[in-house]
C-alpha cells in the first residue's frame, strides 16, 4: 500500500506500457543502494510557485556516486522578471543526508512533510534570457547571498513506483535509454521564507517534488513535455509526454480532484505556442482521466530559463539537450493555478542542432 493507503500494483509507470511496478514505500523518499551502473542517479526535485505574488522557484539535488559528484540547482523568479540562479557540481556526495553545496533536503514525515534548506549564492540577473550564455552571465558582480527556508506538506499521495521486469527485478531500459526506472512525482503545498540580498519575502503557495533513482541520461530521449500544476488543496495535475528513445510515444501522468484519489491520465493532446527563440509562450493541454472525463487546460508562460546538460561522447563530439524551465500559469474552466512546463530537447548535431521535440510538433 501506498502511505495514503492505495493500492500501487496497477500504477502507470513511465515505461510506455503497464508492467510490473512496485509501489512506494516509505523508505523511498531516502537515498537507495548505489547500484553498479557508472550513471547511477538519485535524483530530487521540488518546486513552489506562490501565485499571489508571482514569484516561486525550483530546486534541485542530483547524486552521481560512481561517478564522484553531485549536482545542485536553485532557481528563483522574482519581481519584475528577474531571476536568480546557482548551479554547483560538488565533487562529493553526502553519505550523511542529502545535500549539496549548501542545499539540503530533509524529510520529517516520509511521503508526507519535507523541508529545504539553502544558504549560498545566486546569480541575479535581469531575465532568464542571460541564460542563454551562463558564461557571460556568471560574472562575480552578479552575485548575492541568498538564504531560503521552505517546508512542504503532501496534498495528493505520491504518483509512481519502481518498474520491474518480467522476472520481478528492477526493469533494464535498454543501454542508452537509461532515464526514469523508479519515479514518483507528489503534488504539495508549501510556505516559508525567501532572501536574495537585502529583499525578502514570506512564501504561501503549491508547487511538487519528484525523486527519481537508477542510471540516468539526460539524452536518452529526444524529447518530452511535462506539466505539473497543484491548483489548491482539491485539484492538481502532473502530465507528461515522452519521444521515448525507442520511438514510442508515452502520454502519461495523473489527475487529482479531491478525497485522496488519483485518477490515471492518457489520450494527452498538446499544442504549444513558441515565440521566435524556440521559446515556449503558452500552451493548449488536454487529457482524459480513467473515469472518462476530457479536461482542457491552457496554460500562459509568465517566466522562462533556459538550461542545458552537454555530455562529451568518446569521440569528441558534444550531445546536448535543453531544458526550458518555464513559471505557468494554468487555466481549467474557472479554475486558475501556477505550476512549471518543463520542455526538454535533445539537440540533432546532424541537423544543425534543431530541437527534437520542436520539429516534432508539440
Amino acid at each position: 500500500m501506498s502511505a495514503f493507503g492505495r493500492p500501487g500494483v496497477a500504477d502507470m509507470d513511465y515505461s510506455g506500457r503497464y508492467r510490473p511496478v512496485r509501489p512506494l514505500r516509505a523508505e523511498d523518499d531516502f537515498n537507495h543502494p548505489v547500484e553498479p551502473h557508472p550513471f547511477f542517479n538519485e535524483s530530487r526535485y521540488v518546486h513552489l510557485i506562490d501565485g499571489r505574488q508571482g514569484i516561486g522557484g525550483w530546486f534541485r539535488i542530483g547524486q552521481r556516486a560512481n561517478q564522484g559528484f553531485s549536482e545542485m540547482t536553485v532557481c528563483l523568479y522574482l519581481p519584475g522578471g528577474r531571476v536568480g540562479f546557482m548551479f554547483a557540481k560538488p565533487a562529493y556526495v553526502s553519505t550523511g543526508g542529502i545535500e549539496a553545496a549548501g542545499l539540503r533536503f530533509d524529510f520529517d514525515v516520509p511521503l508526507r512533510q519535507s523541508r529545504l534548506r539553502y544558504a549560498g549564492p545566486v546569480y541575479l540577473l535581469a531575465d532568464g534570457a542571460a541564460m542563454e550564455d551562463p558564461r557571460t552571465a556568471f560574472v562575480p558582480q552578479a552575485q548575492v547571498d541568498a538564504e531560503i527556508a521552505l517546508s512542504f506538506n503532501a496534498v495528493v499521495p505520491a504518483h509512481g513506483g519502481e518498474l520491474l521486469g518480467d522476472d520481478g527485478a528492477p526493469f533494464d531500459e535498454g543501454e542508452g535509454r537509461y532515464f526514469a526506472r523508479a519515479h514518483f512525482d507528489q503534488s504539495v503545498r508549501g510556505h516559508g521564507t525567501l532572501r536574495v540580498g537585502g529583499e525578502r519575502w514570506s512564501l504561501d503557495g503549491y508547487g511538487l517534488r519528484d525523486h527519481s533513482w537508477g542510471p540516468r541520461l539526460w539524452q536518452a530521449i529526444p524529447w518530452y513535455r511535462w506539466f505539473p500544476c497543484t491548483f489548491d488543496d482539491g485539484f492538481a495535475i502532473c502530465v507528461i509526454v515522452v519521444q521515448k528513445g525507442d520511438g514510442e510515444l508515452l502520454e502519461a501522468g495523473f489527475v487529482h480532484d479531491g478525497g485522496g484519489t488519483l485518477r490515471h491520465v492518457h489520450g494527452v493532446r498538446l499544442q504549444t505556442r513558441y515565440d521566435a527563440r524556440n521559446w515556449p509562450t503558452g500552451f493548449t493541454l488536454s487529457f482524459e482521466d480513467d473515469a472518462g472525463r476530457r479536461s482542457q487546460i491552457e496554460g500562459e508562460v509568465l517566466a522562462s530559463v533556459p538550461c542545458r546538460h552537454w555530455r562529451r561522447l568518446p569521440d569528441g563530439r558534444t550531445d546536448k539537450s535543453r531544458i526550458m524551465e518555464c513559471m505557468t500559469r494554468f487555466r481549467l474552466g474557472e479554475r486558475t493555478g501556477f505550476g512549471m512546463a518543463e520542455y526538454l530537447d535533445h539537440q540533432d548535431p546532424a541537423d544543425g542542432d534543431v530541437f527534437e521535440g520542436i520539429r516534432a510538433g508539440r
